[in-house]
């Protein structure tokens, strides 16, 4: 055999043991049920993004998708930071946070303070966990059913 036929297959059979090495190396590490690689239930997983979403302690209920939730007169609901509104029947009005801050109305693009009627079917948005809400017009007997996604309370 020539010198540089033997330097060729000597190369590759290295370079194959390598290859080969590694290939073996990655194998191990990745057992399933391993520390390395845990096995998980949905509970579980469910379980964490709930804890993730701030649903796991401080009260409260949390939204994942909407939600209508029906609003009687007396009746204040809260939303956290991130929760969005969107009120489909009924008079509400605006309540605004502990330093006075309102509620924003992504449709209409502007801020409504505390004590603003809100029209149906806009969009809110509560930027704080402050105790900003809705609640029924004062002289509005009914109900009022809004669309909540995110984390709420109702008191």
């Amino acid at each position: 055999m020539k010198k540089a036929t033997k330097g060729i297959l000597a190369i590759a059979i290295v370079g194959m043991g390598v290859f080969a090495s590694q290939a073996m190396a990655d194998g191990v590490s990745g057992v399933p049920g391993s520390a390395d690689d845990p096995v998980v239930t949905k509970s579980y997983v469910d379980q964490q993004i709930q804890k993730a979403l701030g649903g796991g302690g401080g009260g409260g209920t949390v939204s994942p998708g909407l939600t209508v939730v029906e609003l009687s007169p007396g009746r204040t609901l809260y939303g956290f930071e991130g929760t969005e509104f969107i009120v489909r029947t009924g008079k509400v009005q605006a309540v605004a946070g502990d330093k006075g801050d309102g509620l924003t109305d992504i449709t209409e693009g502007k801020d409504l303070r505390g004590g603003a009627q809100v029209a149906a079917n806009h969009l809110l948005l509560i930027a704080r966990s402050d105790n900003r809400g809705l609640r029924l017009h004062a002289g509005y007997n009914g109900v009022a059913h809004i669309m909540v996604r995110g984390k709420y309370e109702l008191r």
